[in-house]
């Protein structure tokens, strides 16, 4: 416990910028305190608590308060190896972490803490992960675990594969395989995600075996690999039903086999498999919108756009790209002149971009024939090509 308060202490006065001189005036000599924050002296409550009461911090001593803490930080990693942190039980637990979060910094689970609400998947370092930084000495193995997962999330290279070495369980794996998944290298993703299912297995962990294979089926549905994509969707399926289909996951394998049969000019089956999908947000609008729109059902595709632009963007992607592509649609259903007007091809290639820059790679490899239509329409055939050739490389 001492090594944990020193780095809770050592947390606090870098914070708060005050001297290893100025803090333990009269309490201590500098060289101790400087042991004490390294964790290399066993210091007792009598300096202890003097130093942490003149930085101002109440260490957390209420009992029913730390067990409840520890309970919640047990039942994330738990969950977390599950496979269960899209889930809302694991989603509540981590906002009674963000609720109380300055009586758990002042407590042994100061380090947890700062992990788990620091992981963003897909997006910048977080400064709590900045801050946890400084007590990886301090770390226990499964925290530094998390941290390397967070890390990777962040997009630090080689915390992956570090973490990997460590800990090759099902979820890190799974994790691993969902950072390529992320990135568009599916085939990358599709051999982690198999391991995964398989290591999943073999720890008993339902829920994982369920996330792999969803993932799996995706990754094939984005390389257009309709067979391998049909055979892990039929699994997970069955895993779903077996579950009670925990979080609904049903809709959303729905939803990728019918973009599948967008992509293959097959709108009367993409259509009739959107109206059963338990699921309206602005994407699955977009997508009616594309079935009605090569089915000549105009005015129910404006419709269906209008559907969708009425309702708020879900992750993965952001609002802007899917108001743009909704309104990508929307200009070539008014304008049946569309692609000598001049307007859509700049349009698309807007639209084009900003997918390649926020959305996944699989939303870009799903407006590709649209772009490439765009360019051919103008007489750009060698940046049609080029562009055919990158994809046909990356997918």
């Amino acid at each position: 416990m001492t090594g944990f308060l020193g780095a809770l202490i050592r947390r606090e006065r870098l914070r708060q910028s005050v001297s290893q001189e100025g803090l333990c005036r009269g309490i201590c000599a500098v060289s101790y305190l400087s042991k004490i924050e390294q964790g290399k002296a066993e210091a007792g409550e009598d300096i202890l608590l003097p130093l942490l009461e003149r930085l101002g911090v109440t260490y957390e001593r209420d009992g029913d308060f730390l067990a409840r803490a520890g309970e919640v930080v047990e039942d994330l990693y738990e969950g977390l190896l599950d496979g269960r942190d899209d889930t809302a039980p694991f989603q509540e637990k981590l906002a009674w972490l963000r609720d109380n979060r300055e009586r758990c910094l002042a407590s042994p689970y100061m380090l947890d803490v700062l992990i788990f609400t620091g992981c963003r998947l897909g997006g910048e370092e977080t400064a709590e992960l900045r801050e946890a930084a400084e007590f990886v000495p301090w770390m226990t193995r499964r925290q530094y675990e998390l941290y390397l997962a967070a890390r990777a999330a962040g997009g630090r290279e080689g915390a992956a594969e570090e973490l990997l070495r460590l800990n090759p369980c099902g979820y890190y794996t799974y994790f691993t395989g969902l950072l390529h998944y992320r990135a568009g290298r599916y085939m990358e993703a599709a051999d982690h995600l198999t391991r995964s299912y398989d290591l999943a297995a073999q720890e008993g962990r339902a829920f994982l075996m369920l996330q792999s294979k969803i993932y799996l089926g995706n990754c094939f549905s984005f390389i257009r690999r309709q067979e391998r994509m049909l055979e892990h969707y039929r699994v997970a399926r069955r895993l779903a039903a077996a579950l009670g289909d925990p979080g609904e996951y049903l809709p959303t394998i729905d939803y990728n086999v019918a973009c599948t049969y967008l992509e293959q000019k097959r709108p009367e089956e993409a259509l009739a498999l959107l109206r059963t999908v338990r699921r309206r947000d602005a994407l699955f609008y977009h997508k009616l919108a594309i079935a009605l729109e090569q089915l000549g059902r105009q005015e129910e595709a404006l419709s269906a756009v209008e559907e969708g632009l009425a309702l708020p963007a879900a992750d993965p992607i952001s609002p802007e790209a899917v108001r743009g592509m909704l309104e990508a649609v929307a200009y070539r259903l008014r304008h049946p002149d569309y692609l000598r007007d001049g307007v859509y091809p700049a349009l698309m290639e807007d639209l084009f971009r900003l997918l390649r820059e926020k959305a996944l790679a699989g939303f870009v490899r799903f407006h590709l024939p649209y772009m490439l239509e765009a360019l051919e329409a103008e007489r750009r055939y060698k940046e049609a090509y080029r562009l055919s050739r990158e994809f046909s490389a990356e997918f």
